[in-house]
């Protein structure tokens, strides 16, 4: 079956929204699990991204536009940053909070995304029982999210991962400018491979400097098995995020799909037996959230 064909049954974005939702629950899973040094797993990560997208990049070709690289060096920065961020807060805090929390940025990324699309703004102006519709279904949805697991969210929780949330929101807004900027046929892998490059290239200038780890740490190889399941995991998670991103105007509604991974990562611990208190009647709202995000956007 062709993209076209399932396109006609389902929208792209919400089929790959969900793939990224899986794969990306599936990368935090991993990372809980090997628990490796927040850098070092950040670094490896790139590295097998890079590794992974060598042969589409070969098949594709890279995007041509200068401006789009110039973009991408930008958010780099930020990611370089974040990454590091995000698998240390799993470590110190676990992946059921983690993904609890960022959720809370999807609604910003919603009204953020109007300053930067004018047209789009002026379309939800004409339907505005439709708008506030969807707006109150993205609210109930981080709703929902908040109240996804009983387990505290502390002042700590919030300290540790403040700036990956902020790269959230931040970093939903960048994605999709970056990717009007060239077609999906080169923009998805050749996103991923030259992002991963240049954080790589950021990661070891800032590594020959200060030398945060041991060598012995940095590039054993146990570190390196870790890095292999989470980048390959994080690897795939990014070309479905952006592939749903190339088929939707608003690129909240990725978000807010994706983020269906905190239930998949509660039903998980449920069918493995680890200990769970999380509440089965808020995974359900964020998945009637998202069913109700998904016919409303269809009004749009």
């Amino acid at each position: 079956m062709t993209l076209a064909q399932i396109n006609s049954f389902v929208p792209l974005w919400v089929v790959f929204g969900l793939l990224a939702a899986f794969l990306s629950s599936s990368q935090m899973l991993l990372q809980e699990k090997f628990k490796g040094a927040p850098f070092a797993m950040a670094f490896w990560n790139k590295v097998v991204c890079a590794l992974v997208m060598l042969p589409f990049v070969i098949a594709t070709g890279l995007p041509t536009n200068p401006f789009f690289y110039t973009l991408l060096a930008i958010q780099a920065l930020m990611w370089v940053i974040s990454d590091v961020v995000f698998f240390r807060g799993i470590n110190e805090v676990g992946a059921g909070v983690v993904s609890r929390l960022l959720p809370i940025g999807t609604l910003i990324s919603f009204f953020l995304w109007f300053a930067f699309d004018f047209d789009l703004a002026a379309a939800y102006a004409k339907a505005p029982a439709f708008s506030l519709a969807i707006v109150f279904v993205f609210s109930l949805s981080a709703f929902f999210a908040w109240h996804m697991r009983s387990c505290p969210v502390t002042r700590k929780a919030i300290r540790v991962i403040w700036f990956t949330l902020f790269a959230t929101v931040a970093g939903t807004i960048f994605t999709k400018i970056i990717t009007q900027q060239t077609d999906a046929d080169t923009g998805v892998f050749g996103y991923i491979f030259a992002e991963a490059l240049i954080m790589i290239t950021m990661w070891l200038v800032y590594y020959a400097i200060k030398r945060p780890l041991p060598a012995n740490v940095m590039f054993g190889i146990k570190t390196a098995k870790a890095g292999l399941a989470v980048g390959t995991a994080s690897a795939f998670t990014i070309a479905a995020y952006l592939y749903a991103l190339y088929n939707i105007d608003n690129p909240a509604y990725v978000t807010a799909v994706r983020h269906l991974n905190a239930v998949m990562i509660f039903f998980i611990y449920r069918a493995t037996g680890r200990p769970n208190d999380g509440k089965l009647w808020a995974g359900f709202g964020i998945v009637a959230c998202v069913a109700a995000l998904i016919v409303l956007k269809a009004q749009i």
